[in-house]
This record gives structure tokens, C-alpha cells and sequence, in this order.
């Protein structure tokens, strides 16, 4: 046994039947901010875009640091507030490294080093 049902309604009384709210209205809206927005697009100065861009890049911290690795020397009275901004275990280590350089230095070479045997 078959039974087909077939139901002739438009989209709108299928809505209301359903009872899902009438979003025509928000759709003509977003239809109307995109059409403004591609045509916004055409009016894009991409070099204006990117120069404004750099310049607040400039300005920031980070990028002042990846300036100072990149070509050091530039940025000398910056390098003690980098110092500064390293992590208390990081600037332990740095000392205690720091310190057996000098006690290497201090004592000469050992007898492993020398090669004698």
C-alpha cells in the first residue's frame, strides 16, 4: 500500500504554517550591505592600506624586537630593557652560565683539555 501526499503551498504560508519568522526583511538588508560593500571594494587603495598598516606595526613592541634581532647594534640603550623583560629563570641561568665561563677562564686549561692524558 502506497500513499503519497502531495502538498501545493508557497514558501511564505509553509513559514507561517511552521510558525518560523518572516526574515525577508533581513535578508533585503544584508543583500543591500553587501551590493554596498562590493562597491565599496572597487574604490581599494591597497598601497594606502599597507603604508598604514607598517606604520602601526612601527610603533609596536614586537616589531621593535624583530628589528633589534634582525640588525643589531641599531638599538643599543634597547637592549637593557630586553634584558630586563626576560623571565627571572632565564636571567638565573644567564648569571649562572656567565659564572663558570669565568671559572673556566680563571683556572686554564685542564689536563683533559691539554691532552695529556
Amino acid at each position: 500500500m502506497q500513499i503519497k501526499i502531495e502538498i501545493d503551498v508557497k514558501p511564505e504560508e509553509l513559514r507561517r504554517f511552521l510558525g518560523l519568522p518572516d526574515v525577508s526583511g533581513l535578508q533585503d538588508d544584508i543583500v543591500a550591505f553587501l551590493r554596498d560593500k562590493v562597491g565599496a571594494a572597487g574604490e581599494f587603495d591597497a598601497a594606502s592600506f599597507v603604508k598604514q598598516n607598517l606604520d602601526n606595526l612601527r610603533k609596536r613592541g614586537p616589531w621593535k624586537n624583530i628589528v633589534a634581532r634582525v640588525l643589531p647594534g641599531d638599538d643599543e640603550e634597547e637592549a637593557p630593557a630586553a634584558a630586563a623583560r626576560k623571565s627571572p629563570r632565564k636571567r638565573a641561568a644567564a648569571k649562572k652560565a656567565a659564572g663558570k665561563r669565568s671559572e673556566v677562564d680563571e683556572s686554564g686549561p685542564r689536563e683533559s683539555e691539554v691532552g695529556g692524558g
